[in-house]
C-alpha cells in the first residue's frame, strides 16, 4: 500500500495530536498507510503537555512528564513514517467517498478516511453559576485525592 491512492488523495489524515492522534498516527503508518496528522498550530501534543506528571500511563512504572510522553509519542509515529502537519483544521467535508479537509492556509487535503481524535478540551456552554459549581467540584475532588495520597 502506498498511503497514496491517487494524485493528491490519501489513504489516512489524522485530526488531533495528543495520545489518540499520535496512536492513530502509528498504527496507520505501522500498516504503511502513510498518514497525515495535523496537531494545531498552538497547541500541539495534547492536554497532556500541561501535564506535570502522568502517573498511570501504561509501560511507565515511575511515571514520565507529560510533554516528554508526547514527544514521544510523535517520535515513535514519525519514525514510522507519519507525516505530521502544526496546523489547524478549520473545514470538513465528509460527504462523498472522498473526503476534503482544509487547513488555516486554505489548501484543500483529499483522504479516503479521516480520524478525528480532538481530545479532551471542552467548550462549556452553559452559565457562568454552573462553571463555578463545576470548578468547585473539581477543586473538591482534588483535595480529596491530595488527602488520600497524604494518608497512604
Amino acid at each position: 500500500m502506498s498511503g497514496v491512492t491517487e494524485p493528491g488523495v490519501r489513504d489516512v489524515i489524522v485530526i488531533g495530536s495528543g495520545p489518540a492522534g499520535y496512536t492513530a498516527a502509528l498504527d496507520t503508518a505501522r500498516a504503511q498507510l502513510k498518514p497525515l496528522l495535523f496537531g494545531s498550530s498552538i497547541f500541539v501534543g495534547g492536554s497532556l503537555t500541561t501535564t506535570t506528571e502522568v502517573e498511570n500511563f501504561p509501560g511507565f512504572s515511575d511515571g514520565i512528564d507529560g510533554p516528554a510522553l508526547m514527544e514521544n509519542m510523535r517520535a515513535q509515529a514519525e519514525r514510522f513514517g507519519a507525516e505530521m502537519i502544526d496546523d489547524d483544521i478549520v473545514e470538513v467535508d465528509l460527504t462523498g467517498d472522498i473526503k476534503l479537509l482544509t487547513d488555516s492556509s486554505g489548501t484543500v487535503h483529499r483522504a479516503k478516511t479521516v480520524i478525528v481524535a480532538t481530545g479532551s478540551g471542552s467548550r462549556r456552554r452553559q452559565p457562568p453559576v454552573r462553571a463555578t459549581r463545576i470548578g468547585q467540584a473539581l477543586a473538591a475532588a482534588a483535595a480529596t485525592i491530595q488527602f488520600l495520597n497524604s494518608t497512604a
